[in-house]
């Protein structure tokens, strides 16, 4: 998938259903779920990933963080109990819109445009947090140039939470034209190509926008965070979701 097309996928998930793309639970699927319990389980992963920080002494300094595909900012209001500034940055406008108003102005909310971090000097950030969106990128040389970046621009004594996924399951193949479910979907695809608007897609044809997804094993992640100047100080022991995907959530700095 190219650049584009991915940004075009995660401009289709904003529209669609913002809130089950971030965290693919089917309760949230549809626009249903309850919208408090989403929010409170970002205020628990950033006092999660501020725990962490307080115990490796990482942090110490607060004044700005960044969230990197903040989706609607589930994890970038809660950055905001914790320091004075905070951006909160994603590749789909779509998303941005939402963001901005579920959270109000608590946070600086932008929508990225480049392909790397190059609008931040290095050392601008406090704390980076991006959990679970690289894998999203479409390629795994983006996934690790957007790495490398996250130890850039931390300042030094500030830390990095990245949550990288080391494995994914294969994704099963599209179903052939001559079933009812493949022919639905692969009409979806085709006629959405031809600018057929997405919640109509989504609701009514069964398609929905691809979702890429891209691993990095322990061992190169390490390697790529050490060969941009970063320090990993502590990883969580690798967690598998329903899905069969297993992640671990890194705790970078550099001096």
């Amino acid at each position: 998938m190219s650049e584009t097309a991915n940004r075009q996928s995660w401009e289709d998930w904003g529209a669609v259903d913002p809130i089950y793309a971030i965290l693919t639970d089917p309760q949230y699927r549809l626009g249903q779920g309850d919208l408090a319990a989403f929010l409170a389980s970002g205020h628990d992963m950033i006092r999660y990933v501020m725990t962490e920080c307080e115990r490796l002494g990482l942090c110490q300094n607060r004044g700005t963080a960044l969230d990197f595909g903040c989706g609607v900012g589930r994890l970038t209001a809660p950055l905001a109990e914790y320091f004075d500034g905070v951006v909160g940055i994603d590749i789909a406008s779509s998303m941005i819109e939402r963001a901005r108003a579920l959270q109000g102005d608590r946070c600086q909310f932008a929508v990225h445009h480049g392909e790397d971090l190059s609008i931040y000097p290095s050392k601008s950030f406090d704390l980076v947090v991006c959990l679970l969106v690289l894998q999203h990128l479409p390629t795994r040389p983006a996934v690790e140039r957007y790495m490398a970046e996250f130890v850039r621009i931390l300042r030094p004594g500030g830390a990095l939470a990245l949550q990288l996924p080391a494995t994914v399951p294969a994704a099963p193949p599209t179903p052939s034209w001559f079933t009812r479910r493949g022919a639905r979907v692969r009409a979806g695809a085709e006629l959405r190509r031809l600018g057929v608007s997405p919640q109509v897609l989504y609701r009514h044809l069964g398609w929905a926008p691809e979702m890429t997804m891209v691993a990095i094993p322990d061992a190169d992640a390490r390697a790529v965070l050490a060969s941009a100047g970063g320090e990993v100080r502590f990883s969580s022991a690798p967690d598998a979701d329903p899905g069969g995907t297993e992640s671990r959530i890194y705790f970078v700095t550099r001096s």
